[in-house]
């Protein structure tokens, strides 16, 4: 199949996904957006947060749900795209393995009680680079949480499910108290993709 067709197969798909009809309904910038509200519907954890920094969070949807909450006084976003500017929220345009991010962050005193990461890195089809691609993601974002996150705090992040899954459900079992994997039905059924859902972290 030649790739010009494979565009147009992707968009046709994509334009006839319901959750992406609902988003341009709703006015979210992603159909992303229903995996945060399930994910929080069932966990219950967004009325509980002040501040909120969101990792990977182009295009801003999950920004712009998180700024629905008053209880919520603090959005940050992190990319390493751009994205168009959202009231109330302030956007750092940076990578998250940058050092120096943390430092930024640091001098504008942002600590954080829930980390959020839909990160997901680009996928090469080789099973081996994939997974190690997931690996290495997902402890940038544990390392954000040493950096950011405050004693007692949350960690929703996005995850793939592979070989490396069980150390890293292990390892987020010695930081956090208590570990969720919850898949979203917002999720496209052929993905491997869950998250993650920590709370009662220990630094």
């Amino acid at each position: 199949m030649s790739k010009t067709k494979k565009t147009a197969n992707w968009f046709s798909k994509h334009t006839k996904d319901p959750y992406v009809k609902k988003s341009q309904k709703d006015k979210y910038r992603s159909r992303a957006v229903y995996k945060l509200i399930e994910i929080d519907k069932k966990f219950r954890i967004l009325n509980h947060c002040g501040s909120v920094l969101d990792l990977g969070s182009a295009p801003g949807s999950w920004l712009q749900y998180l700024q629905e909450f008053k209880n919520i006084s603090n959005v940050i976003g992190v990319d390493i795209l751009d994205i168009e500017s959202i009231p109330g929220v302030k956007f750092f345009r940076e990578d998250i393995n940058n050092p120096n991010l943390y430092k930024l962050l640091s001098e504008n005193d942002i600590k954080t009680d829930l980390v959020l990461s839909d990160i997901a890195p680009s996928i090469t089809g080789i099973v081996d680079i994939d997974q190690s691609n997931f690996e290495n993601t997902a402890k940038s974002v544990m390392e954000c949480c040493r950096s950011m996150l405050k004693d007692g705090g949350a960690l929703i992040m996005k995850y793939f499910l592979g070989s490396s899954f069980d150390e890293l459900n292990l390892l987020l079992k010695r930081n956090f108290t208590k570990v969720n994997v919850f898949k979203p039905t917002s999720s496209k059924k052929s993905s491997k993709e869950i998250y993650f859902v920590c709370k009662g972290f220990q630094s």
